[in-house]
């Protein structure tokens, strides 16, 4: 018997799951009585161990994904498995930063180097840092906790890469591979929302050589869904629009009239998504039935 917490995935028995919900004791029983249960990417930490506790067999497999969040914990990951990465420093906060290299004279990592703040994406919170000057004026924005509430951040070793960088997107046991290719002058960050193009044939071989890295990677921790997020924000920076803010500005997006498609996860919809892409033409692909 196959149990689905899945809301696209039949399975012999669909439950649902919300954000904090405990399960009854029928559902603890069905669990312990099911061959695999698929559960969704908005599950908790707490749930997903129940469900793993009564199940051997859960889609997707996030053993390493609850403990492993954010830039931070991603190197604790990486080194757990001795996966190749480029040299990397990590802080608990910029007070920590300050007293190992000020104070204690602890040698820094050679200019340039990229700091990292442990959470966001499309290049927010990632600076180039080319001397002393860089350093203290992105330290800084890095102490601000009403912007980075973990505190934590990472410092590692600038890597030349001609303004192209790898991704590689994993569903199971399929792997897709493409290139963020960017062209604008003095930006170092290959995100699409700072201005960069996908490219899915450049250099094979390479290419080849990296999704080959990648399936090492899954295999010795068990990862088989993994991707990138594509928001709102990035769609509006490709405008020359600077957005600060969150799923909130889908619909301004939409209204910019450069999207020929919108791809929302079920937490993440707005209700009147669908009503006003049918104004505007534009497709929406989504995981919620209504």
């Amino acid at each position: 018997m196959i149990l689905s917490f899945h809301p696209r995935v039949k399975g012999h028995v669909n439950l649902r799951l919300t954000l904090q919900r405990l399960f009854s004791d029928k559902e603890a029983g069905l669990m312990a009585s099911a061959r695999a249960i698929v559960v969704t990417q908005s599950i908790k930490d707490h749930q997903y161990k129940f469900c793993l506790h009564h199940c051997s067999r859960l889609f997707p497999d996030y053993t390493h994904r609850f403990g492993f969040e954010g830039k931070y914990a991603n190197i604790e990951l990486f080194r757990k498995f001795n996966a190749p990465h480029p040299e990397t420093a990590c802080y608990e906060s910029v007070s920590n930063f300050r007293v190992r290299h000020f104070k204690n004279q602890e040698p820094l990592m050679p200019f340039p180097f990229v700091l990292k703040g442990d959470r966001g994406g499309g290049g927010w919170a990632v600076f180039l840092i080319k001397d002393r000057c860089d350093l203290t004026e992105r330290l800084e924005i890095l102490a601000d906790a009403r912007l980075h509430a973990t505190r934590r951040f990472i410092a590692q070793a600038f890597v030349p890469h001609g303004g192209r960088d790898l991704r590689v997107v994993v569903v199971g046991r399929t792997m897709k591979a493409y290139w963020r290719c960017q062209h604008k002058p003095g930006e170092f960050r290959n995100n699409v929302g700072r201005g960069a193009v996908i490219n899915y044939d450049l250099d094979p071989e390479l290419r080849n050589k990296g999704i080959r890295c990648v399936e090492d990677f899954c295999l010795k921790t068990g990862i088989n869904l993994a991707g990138i997020c594509c928001t709102s924000n990035e769609t509006l920076m490709r405008q020359g629009v600077a957005s600060a803010g969150n799923f909130l500005h889908q619909e301004l997006a939409i209204l910019t009239g450069a999207v020929d498609a919108m791809v929302v996860d079920i937490q993440c919809i707005m209700q009147a998504l669908v009503p006003l892409m049918d104004q505007f033409h534009t497709a929406v692909v989504t995981t919620n039935r209504k």
